[in-house]
C-alpha cells in the first residue's frame, strides 16, 4: 500500500494535470467535462467501478441573475415615477415598483442561499457535469460521508484579485440587496401617500441598486484561470483520498466522492447531487476540500457567504475532536465570504466542513500556476481530512 507521503503526491499529480494538461476550466465549457471524465476515469482505475459522469442543466453566467433582479428593481422605481407625473395616481406606480423590488429581493435570498428560484429555471441553458462514484464500507454502513471538490474554476477578474477588493465587493453587494428591501418599505409609504419623500427615497436607492448592476456586470468579466490551487488541488486530494480509501475502506462508514461542476455559478453539481441522493444527504456529513494547494497550516471554514452561514455544532465538535487527537491544538477556523465547494450543503443545514490551507501571503492568480502548488501543504490537508474520515468511522 502506498504511504501518506505518496497518496499526497498522488494528489499534486491529479492537480497538476487538470491545472497543465486540461487547463482553465470554466463551469459548462468542454474544458469542465474533461475534468469530468479524467477524474471519472480514474476513480475507475482506483476500484471505483459504479464511479461516473452525469449531466445537468445549468445557467452560462454567475451574476446574470442577480444582474437582471437589480434591472428589475430599477425599473420598478422607473415605472413608480412614470405612473406618478403621467397617471397623478401615485398608489399605480408605488403597486408596481413595491411587487418589483418584493420579487427581487426574494429572489437574492434564494439565489445567496442556493435555492431554486424562477431566473435559474429560465437561464439553465447550458449542461455542465458533476463525477460521481461511493466506496462501499467495510462491514454494515451504519452512515455516509460525502467528500467534494469542484470540477470548474473561476474567472480571473479584477474584482476578486485582492481581499481588499473582495471585501469592498461584497458589501456593496449586501447594500445593494439591503436597498431591496428599503424599497418596498419606501413605495408601500409613497402609495399611502404617508410620507412626501418616499419616492425620493426610494429613487436613491433606485442609484445604489444601478451600482450593484454594473458590480455584477463587472463579476462576470475575465477569462478562466487555470486553477491550480482553486481548485485542482482539492480535486486531486479528493481523488488520492478515494484510492486510499479503495484500499483501506472505513469499518462501517460509506464514502461518496463528488467532484462538482458548476460550482462557480451556482452549486449546481453539489446541488444535484443532494437532489438525486435526497435520502442520504440527510444523515451524511459532507466535507469539502478547497485550496489545499498551497499554505503553511490547516484550516476550516466556520462560516462563509455574502450572506453568512455558520457551520453546525456537532460538526466543530469533530472538526475540535480530530486536532486534539492529533495535534492538542485545535484547528483555527476562519470565515470567507466566497462560497466554498459544501456551500449548498451547509445552507440546507447539513453535517458540513470544508478544510483549507491557510495561506499567509493570500489568494491571487500566480497562486494558481502548477508550479507554485506545495507537496508538504497538499500533505497537511491530506492527513487531516484522513484523520477526519477515521474519527467519523470510530
Amino acid at each position: 500500500m502506498p504511504t501518506d507521503t505518496q497518496w499526497a503526491k498522488q494528489a499534486l499529480s491529479h492537480a497538476q494535470f487538470l491545472s497543465e494538461q486540461i487547463g482553465p476550466r470554466g463551469a459548462t465549457t468542454p474544458e469542465e467535462k474533461r475534468a469530468a471524465e479524467y477524474t471519472r476515469d480514474q476513480l475507475q482505475q482506483s476500484g471505483i467501478s459504479d464511479a461516473r459522469v452525469e449531466a445537468f442543466r445549468s445557467p452560462r453566467s454567475a451574476w446574470l441573475p442577480l444582474t437582471i433582479v437589480f434591472s428589475l428593481a430599477i425599473w420598478g422605481t422607473i415605472a413608480c415615477w412614470g405612473s406618478f407625473y403621467l397617471t397623478r395616481m401615485p398608489a399605480i406606480g408605488a403597486a408596481i415598483g413595491a411587487a418589483l423590488c418584493a420579487f427581487s429581493a426574494w429572489t437574492v435570498y434564494r439565489i445567496a442561499t442556493y435555492h431554486q428560484h424562477p431566473l435559474r429555471h429560465w437561464l439553465s441553458t447550458a449542461t455542465s457535469h458533476t463525477t460521481v462514484g461511493h466506496i462501499a464500507a467495510a462491514d454494515a454502513a451504519k452512515q455516509h460521508v460525502v467528500l467534494v471538490a469542484n470540477l470548474d474554476t473561476f474567472p480571473a477578474n479584477k474584482v476578486f484579485r485582492t481581499p481588499r477588493r473582495t471585501r469592498l465587493f461584497y458589501g456593496a453587494l449586501r447594500l445593494a440587496a439591503a436597498s431591496l428591501l428599503l424599497s418596498v418599505v419606501l413605495f408601500v409609504l409613497g402609495g399611502l401617500e404617508a410620507w412626501d419623500f418616499a419616492f425620493v427615497a426610494a429613487g436613491l436607492c433606485g442609484l445604489v441598486q444601478s451600482a450593484g448592476l454594473l458590480l455584477t456586470i463587472q463579476a462576470d468579466q475575465g477569462d478562466f484561470s487555470a486553477g491550480a490551487n482553486d481548485n485542482a488541488s482539492g480535486v486531486g486530494l479528493v481523488m488520492a483520498l478515494a484510492g486510499q480509501l479503495c484500499e483501506a475502506p472505513l469499518s462501517q462508514t460509506e464514502v461518496w466522492i463528488v467532484c462538482a461542476g458548476s460550482h462557480t455559478l451556482d452549486d449546481g453539481g453539489l446541488r444535484w447531487f443532494m437532489q438525486r441522493q435526497s435520502a442520504l444527504s440527510n444523515t451524511a456529513w459532507f466535507i469539502g476540500c478547497q485550496r489545499v494547494g498551497r499554505g503553511d497550516q490547516v484550516t476550516y471554514v466556520n462560516r462563509e457567504g455574502w450572506l453568512p452561514r455558520t457551520t453546525r455544532g456537532e460538526v466543530r465538535d469533530l472538526i475540535a475532536r480530530t486536532a486534539t487527537d492529533r495535534t492538542g491544538q485545535p484547528l483555527r477556523p476562519i470565515a470567507t465570504l466566497r462560497p466554498t465547494p459544501i456551500g449548498a450543503a451547509l445552507w440546507r443545514g447539513y453535517k458540513s466542513v470544508c478544510v483549507v490551507m491557510n495561506n499567509p501571503a493570500g489568494k491571487g492568480e500566480a497562486d494558481e500556476a502548477a508550479a507554485r502548488l506545495q507537496l508538504p501543504a497538499v500533505q497537511q490537508a491530506h492527513d487531516y481530512v484522513w484523520s477526519l474520515l477515521k474519527t467519523i468511522d470510530a
